[in-house]
C-alpha cells in the first residue's frame, strides 16, 4: 500500500543538513545519531528521518529552551522513559528542514542504547537487514492501513530485537 517507499541514499545527507542546522543552538556536548530504517543503508522506510540527540546529563531542559524558538514543541516522552519527544511547528524553522522525527535523550538511557544498538546490528549484519527490508515490503504490500502496517512487521521487529539482544551480549573486538 506504499506505507513505506525504497531506500534512499539522500537520506544520510537529509541527516546531515539537520544536524548541521541544529547543532550550533544546543548546549556543547549534544551529539546527533541518525536512527530507525532511514539510518540503515538498503532499508525501505517512510520517507521521515528519524533522530535521536544525545544530551549531556542534566541539560535536558536547556535543549528544551533552545530548540522552542526554532519550532519544536516538547511533547514529553509520550510514555516512553528516557526519551523526549517534539512536534514541529508547521510554518516554522524547523518545519522548512527536511521531514524529520526529533527526539532527545541524555547519554546512556536504555531507549538511546536500544536504537543505536537496533541500528549497528543491521549494518553490521547486511543479510538480517536484507531480509528485514523484504520483511517490511511484504507487510507494506499486505496492509490496507498504515495500523495494519505496523501489525503486519511486528513479528519481524520482534525477531530482529531478540538477536539485538543475543549481539549486544557478545563481546567484540
Amino acid at each position: 500500500m506504499n506505507y513505506i517507499t525504497p531506500y534512499n541514499p539522500e537520506w544520510a545527507q537529509r541527516f546531515q543538513d539537520i544536524r548541521q542546522a541544529l547543532t550550533p543552538v544546543l548546549p556543547s556536548g549534544c551529539k546527533f545519531h541518525h536512527v530507525g530504517s532511514t539510518s540503515i543503508p538498503g532499508m525501505p522506510a517512510k520517507d521521515i528521518i528519524d533522530i535521536d540527540v544525545e544530551c549531556p546529563s542534566g541539560s535536558m531542559q536547556a535543549v528544551i529552551e533552545c530548540l522552542a524558538p526554532l519550532g519544536y514543541e516538547h511533547q514529553g516522552d509520550l510514555g516512553i522513559r528516557g526519551r523526549e519527544a517534539f512536534r514541529i511547528i508547521p510554518d516554522s524553522q524547523a518545519a522548512a528542514l527536511p521531514a524529520h522525527h526529533l527526539y532527545t535523550c541524555e547519554t546512556a538511557t536504555s531507549e538511546l542504547l536500544r536504537h543505536l544498538l537496533f541500528r549497528d546490528y543491521l549494518i553490521a549484519n547486511p543479510a538480517r537487514a536484507a531480509w528485514l527490508a523484504n520483511e517490511k515490503a511484504s507487510a507494506d504490500a499486505k496492509a490496507s492501513s498504515r495500523a495494519d502496517y505496523i501489525e503486519n512487521k511486528n513479528a519481524a521487529y520482534a525477531r530482529i530485537v531478540a538477536e539485538v539482544s543475543e549481539w549486544a551480549s557478545q563481546p567484540r573486538s
